[in-house]
């Protein structure tokens, strides 16, 4: 081994008399540290903190009817506002209106509220008693641990008890210091209870604000008066998915409808009715949002979209309604009668909203419109990219009315393979593989023959690029012998599509 004076070293192992010889160099010399080249410590940016006075606080905390916050609701509550204003207050007597307001104030959606299982019973005992249980488990192995256990476990307890009693100092102060000058209306912040969604993400939205009653006018005016069902599902199978909020205004409603879909309430127990046809009626003349949208069952109030959502179904909702039908889908209803209040959750079935109604009309003619059925790949619909490029929406995927043909190809041997070929008015934008139109030929020759037009949904999917279009059809087996007697099946008419339509008031007369 040799080391040379810049610090390499050599290592050189040989076999007497064989000739064999390994060598291996190293060198520790460590690089020369610069600090006029050392990458510069940039500080860490600080989250601005939000302040909010004692005069936003009486507002925020304005006495009102609403129900009490449970006690995940009120922690997470406490937790946004830590978040955002780095001091945590202590919210003992939070009530749901309140809550949402609060929320509202820090930038945060009242809908997380009921997310994760907030506000049901249930599942807030068991979160209870799973906290209370690791918490005598930690006691446990910490007096257990060492002789010195017994008293850490009794500091953890004081401990415990200590910020207790600090949240009661500061629930004190608070009701000495927000309560002081109660806010007797709230008028002035401007939407219903009902409306307890913060807008999200909207240019210019509307002043938002929480009506601890109900609406101040009922609704009185039918909406959906000898209207046609339009069903947003379009036949497909969904699972209620979106929240219905400010049901707590509307108990009465919700109750009758429970007990209408065999569901009655009892007092200390839940009740649970799953497939309640709905409708959705677009309030253009409602004082809190122009774009509010109400949830009713057989014309009843049972809640309304979110602000958020009510801005993202506001287009197809009131296309619908502008195209004189009514807007019709299945909720699903929870209440719990905790004896002094009903405890409620109604969620509504909604697809996206671009594809809820078609980008075009229905052709003219006596058409019939297949039932909704598996996704099937349209083919060689590249090489009619100029035709389907004028339907790519903005968003980059909606839905189309397309019409089912019955063609043949001529082989080279003279022999001819009839297939499916796919039109959009009028105008071919692909076709089906042999498989495929296998399914349906038996369909489209039932249509032919009583001289009806096979109409079908597709969701077209692209950009100025390229284009996709997916065929969303049942096949000749899963057609029902019912549909076929009793068809013809018109698709409904809706008017073209536009940036806004007339709709009638709904809210109050």
């Amino acid at each position: 081994m040799t080391k040379s004076t810049t610090g390499r070293k050599t290592s050189t192992v040989r076999i007497p008399g064989t000739g064999v010889s390994y060598v291996t160099t190293s060198s520790h010399r460590r690089p020369a540290r610069n600090a006029a080249v050392r990458a510069p410590q940039h500080p860490r940016p600080q989250t601005a903190r939000q302040i909010i006075s004692d005069e936003t606080w009486r507002e925020l905390l304005a006495a009102d009817e609403t129900a009490p916050a449970s006690k995940f609701q009120r922690d997470f509550v406490r937790a946004a506002v830590a978040r955002a204003t780095g001091k945590r207050p202590s919210l003992m007597h939070l009530t749901l209106g309140q809550a949402a307001r609060v929320l509202e104030c820090v930038g945060q959606s009242p809908a997380k509220l009921t997310a994760g299982g907030r506000g049901v019973p249930g599942l807030e005992k068991a979160g209870t008693f799973a906290q209370w249980t690791l918490f005598g488990l930690l006691v446990l192995v910490v007096t257990v641990s060492s002789p010195a256990g017994f008293v850490l476990g009794a500091g953890i307890v004081g401990l415990m008890f200590l910020v207790r009693k600090r949240r009661r100092d500061r629930q004190a102060w608070e009701d000495a210091t927000w309560a002081a000058s109660p806010v007797s209306t709230v008028e002035g912040i401007a939407v219903p209870d009902v409306q307890i969604e913060a807008p999200a993400n909207h240019a210019a939205p509307e002043q938002v604000a929480f009506q601890t009653k109900a609406p101040r006018s009922p609704v009185t005016r039918p909406a959906s008066s000898d209207r046609p069902l339009y069903r947003v599902s379009l036949g497909r199978s969904e699972w209620p998915n979106v929240e219905v909020v400010g049901e707590h205004a509307y108990s009465q409603a919700i109750k009758a409808a429970l007990r209408a879909n065999n569901a009655p309430v009892a007092v200390r127990s839940d009740s649970e009715a799953e497939g309640v046809q709905v409708e959705l009626v677009a309030e253009p003349d409602n004082p809190y949002d122009a774009n509010a949208i109400s949830v009713r069952w057989r014309n009843q109030v049972l809640g309304y979209l979110s602000r958020e959502d009510a801005v993202r179904y506001a287009q197809p909702v009131r296309r619908i309604i502008a195209s004189g039908f009514t807007a019709a889908t299945t909720a699903r209803i929870w209440a719990y009668d905790v004896g002094d209040r009903l405890q409620t959750r109604v969620t509504v079935t909604l697809p996206e909203p671009e594809l809820i109604a078609p980008l075009n009309e229905a052709p003219a003619g006596l058409t019939t419109l297949v039932p909704w059925g598996s996704a099937i790949q349209v083919l060689k619909e590249e090489d009619h990219f100029e035709i389907l490029f004028n339907y790519v929406p903005q968003e980059g995927a909606g839905l189309l009315l397309v019409s089912l043909h019955k063609a043949i190809h001529t082989l080279k041997n003279g022999a001819e393979r009839p297939f499916v070929e796919v039109r959009l008015n009028g105008e071919r934008v692909g076709e089906l593989s042999n498989v495929t139109s296998a399914h349906l030929l038996p369909l489209l020759e039932h249509t032919e023959t009583v001289g009806e037009t096979a109409l079908a949904y597709a969701r077209i999917t692209g950009s100025a690029l390229a284009a996709q279009l997916v065929l969303h059809v049942a096949k000749a087996t899963e057609i029902s012998n019912d549909w076929l007697s009793e068809g013809p099946h018109p698709a409904p008419r809706l008017l073209p599509r536009a940036a806004g339509y007339e709709v009638p008031p709904a809210y109050a007369t």
